[in-house]
């Protein structure tokens, strides 16, 4: 999210009501814009096609629209990662040249992977026919272009222009879409429909990136040797991308091919009595995920920044203790009011959920499930907050551990619980959720008690090293 924080403080500090609004907005859309997106493609596809075409092909658009999710979000967060994290080093040092080659190599190697495990999950694992499976890989390619091209839109300053692109991407996506279903070409062309406007959409995040960073790209060999170095220097961090992707679809992998998983006529196996609540409980932690882009993004960089200048500029050791607690205080202070915010929200829906559950259209036996879910997307979100933080200050080993154990406990107790009743069906993602989010708070605060040790002392040893 390098460079965010600039045109989200600038909107934040405005005299009027609209600043604010408005920086939360792009944040939501830069935190969770292709999942956003999804949902209300979803939600609109399903209200206006309701009678146009039968359950089976609105039920097979949205399954493929999982999969293409799940696919494209697992292949690329470890290469974005890497990718990002680059990306910093360049901009710190001002060396813009190589920027636009950095794009294409993770561009190139985000796709590949998305090639790769598209091609294993549509062809290999589900054996579906070759239309859903082209449909598949093809929109599986075009999503992960768009996660690759939205977090190095991070480094731009125009998100006026990053929320336009999502606008008009969810225009065509879901008009075509729609076309294709009125027109009743069947759930592979809505498929393909929707992902040409997720092609819009990365037209105009390019279009923006390439404008924001005009020199050429010349050769990839040098950004290809300084991503392999960091790929050396830290594997970790590579490692706890990719466990946290897994992170993420691994509770419902499992739900799929247990007794609670139906097999669809193209071969997709889905389980939606747990898919459809946990997706919807999901959505709770957006508004939280938004204000951490705002808040976290701009006051506690702004902190972290002061206090390395301080470092840099060789200022007294009193002054780089009183910007060392203020650093540690502001970010515990900003934290804990994204929490209680988030735990307010959480209350509320957990109070309304019966009536949440019927305007979605689900089953009253899908109630506790959703709540479960809930309740776990809280402490996920403390979870994803806190482990994040751990990486500006270089603990990518006790980030990846964190996000290991987070898909080992996830995983594991999915399938205990998976034996039960349905109702319990959601236990295991509560339970280890709640369990490594205040791991990862643990984690954080020793961390945070630690800045000046880490600093001088790490860094010393890793020097030495």
């Amino acid at each position: 999210m390098a460079g965010i924080g600039f045109e989200l403080r600038r909107l934040g500090r405005r005299d009027d009501l609209l600043g604010p609004m408005a920086a939360i907005v792009h944040a939501a859309i830069v935190a969770a814009g292709p999942w956003l997106y999804t949902v209300l493609v979803i939600l609109m596809i399903s209200e206006v096609t309701r009678g146009v075409i039968g359950e089976e092909e609105l039920a097979t658009f949205r399954v493929l629209l999982v999969y293409v999710f799940s696919i494209s979000l697992v292949a690329t967060t470890p290469v974005t990662m890497i990718g990002t994290r680059v990306l910093a080093d360049d901009l710190f040092l001002r060396r813009y040249d190589d920027v636009r080659a950095l794009f294409l190599l993770t561009m190139l190697a985000g796709s590949a992977l998305t090639l790769g495990l598209g091609a294993l999950v549509f062809c290999v694992v589900m054996a579906t026919s070759a239309p859903v499976a082209l449909a598949g890989i093809a929109s599986a390619q075009l999503v992960a272009m768009v996660w690759v091209a939205l977090v190095f839109c991070g480094a731009m300053r125009d998100y006026l222009q990053v929320t336009i692109g999502f606008v008009l991407g969810l225009a065509v996506g879901t008009t075509l879409a729609i076309a294709a279903a009125f027109c009743q070409l069947g759930a592979v062309a809505m498929m393909l429909g929707f992902a040409l406007g997720f092609l819009v959409v990365f037209v105009c995040l390019t279009a923006r990136f390439m404008a924001t960073f005009t020199a050429p790209c010349r050769a990839l060999g040098p950004v290809t040797a300084r991503v392999v170095q960091r790929v050396r220097i830290s594997p970790a961090l590579a490692l706890g991308a990719f466990a946290s992707g897994l992170s993420v679809w691994i509770d419902k992998w499992v739900m799929w091919f247990s007794g609670y998983g139906e097999r669809l006529d193209v071969g997709l196996i889905h389980a939606p009595l747990y898919d459809a609540p946990m997706f919807i409980a999901s959505l709770t932690v957006v508004p939280a995920l938004a204000l951490f882009v705002t808040s976290v993004e701009t006051t506690f960089f702004e902190n972290y920044r002061t206090y390395f200048r301080a470092i840099d500029q060789h200022a007294t050791l009193k002054t780089i203790l009183e910007k060392e607690s203020i650093l540690r205080h502001e970010t515990i202070k900003t934290l804990t009011g994204i929490i209680l915010i988030q735990t307010a929200l959480c209350t509320i829906v957990l109070l309304t959920a019966p009536a949440i559950i019927e305007a979605f259209g689900l089953e009253f036996q899908q109630l506790t499930l959703f709540r479960m879910g809930a309740t776990g997307a809280l402490f996920q979100f403390l979870f994803m907050t806190c482990s994040a933080i751990l990486i500006y200050f270089d603990a990518t080993r006790l980030y990846a551990a964190l996000q290991v154990a987070f898909v080992a406990c996830l995983g594991v107790l999915t399938v205990v619980f998976s034996r039960f009743d349905l109702g319990l069906a959601a236990a295991g993602y509560m339970i280890a959720c709640i369990v490594l989010g205040f791991s990862a708070l643990g984690a954080l605060l020793a961390i945070l008690r630690s800045i000046n040790h880490r600093t001088f002392v790490g860094s010393a040893t890793r020097s030495a090293v």
